[in-house]
């Protein structure tokens, strides 16, 4: 650890975040008073407060803009090649016996692209998402393939028993930090199938992510849209002892009218292999087979993605 993290609070768009400033390790009195065989331990109780800071940041503004106020454009910050990985999400169902005309749920489907795009493939998908904002945003571009898509506002902790013949559930499940959260999920993933049903996800591998975030941890991108000049910033922080990254996200938007800068703060926790084997296993889930993206030619631990394909076993129901 290079530092610690003193917040403060200041004054933008009009609400109340948290400013960050690095004082670097060795000139902080507590540690360079220390002896040696203390180090460590102060350096995992300035790790302690600095989750703990971040936690009750995320308290403070309970909506992620990407999810909330800029859900809008979320699909203009992130691209993706939603007909080719569903192609490949569409052959894996089949091969597991979900063939088209069976019932799917996206779980954490934000703006339904990928609800809409298995509606095409035939499949009767219902989208749900904690957000309303992108809820919204999903019903104002869905609905091309008739009642093939409904979506609702809902808990992945609280499915209906036994409604899906498969699950699908992108980029959601690294926002489940802790352990009961994480087995609860599986749990209720699996209590919403039907008998062999099929689980399809993915999360960041964590020792791919630790090492491509060291390389690369501003991300930033602008795009134009009938609002005015967007531009997105995420800075990522490692925690490597929790497997967490520690993120700060700036939404600012540009346009005639002045510039509105939104800032948010918060955890992810990245998986690996041998904790999604335990909770696959917990669950009741088999046959799992891994892949690095939703491509079956590219094999896991070529990507920071763990993208997996899993199946209830016959004696969970």
């Amino acid at each position: 650890m290079r530092g610690f993290h003193v917040f403060q609070q200041y004054a933008r768009g009009g609400v109340c975040c948290p400013r960050r400033h690095i004082v670097p390790i060795s000139d902080h009195p507590a540690i360079t008073s220390a002896y040696p065989q203390r180090v460590e331990q102060a350096q995992r109780t300035l790790a302690d407060r600095r989750c703990s800071t971040l936690c009750a940041s995320m308290a403070e503004h309970s909506s992620r803009p990407f999810y909330g106020e800029y859900a809008w454009a979320f699909d203009l910050l992130i691209d993706r090649p939603v007909r080719k990985e569903c192609a490949a999400i569409t052959a894996w169902l089949i091969e597991r016996g979900v063939p088209p005309g069976a019932t799917l749920l996206d779980a954490g489907c934000g703006t339904g692209r990928y609800a809409d795009e298995l509606a095409r493939h035939g499949y009767a998908v219902e989208g749900v998402d904690q957000s309303p904002e992108l809820i919204e945003t999903a019903r104002q571009s869905v609905g091309r393939h008739g009642n093939s898509v409904s979506l609702r506002v809902g808990d992945l902790l609280a499915l209906p028993a036994a409604k899906y013949d498969g699950i699908l559930c992108r980029g959601v499940l690294n926002d489940f930090v802790d352990e009961d959260a994480r087995r609860s999920v599986f749990a209720a993933f699996a209590g919403s199938l039907r008998r062999e049903g099929v689980l399809i996800l993915d999360v960041r591998e964590w020792e791919a992510t630790r090492d491509r975030k060291h390389r690369e941890p501003v991300f930033r991108k602008s795009v134009a849209t009938d609002r005015g000049t967007l531009t997105f910033t995420s800075t990522t922080e490692l925690d490597p002892e929790r497997h967490q990254l520690l993120l700060f996200e700036t939404h600012t938007l540009l346009n005639d009218a002045g510039d509105h800068s939104s800032d948010y703060r918060f955890v992810m926790r990245c998986w690996t292999k041998s904790e999604l084997e335990s909770v696959f296993v917990r669950a009741g889930f088999g046959s799992v087979a891994y892949f690095g993206a939703y491509d079956p030619t590219v094999h896991a631990g070529a990507t920071d993605r763990l993208v997996a394909v899993a199946q209830l076993s016959d004696w969970q129901r």
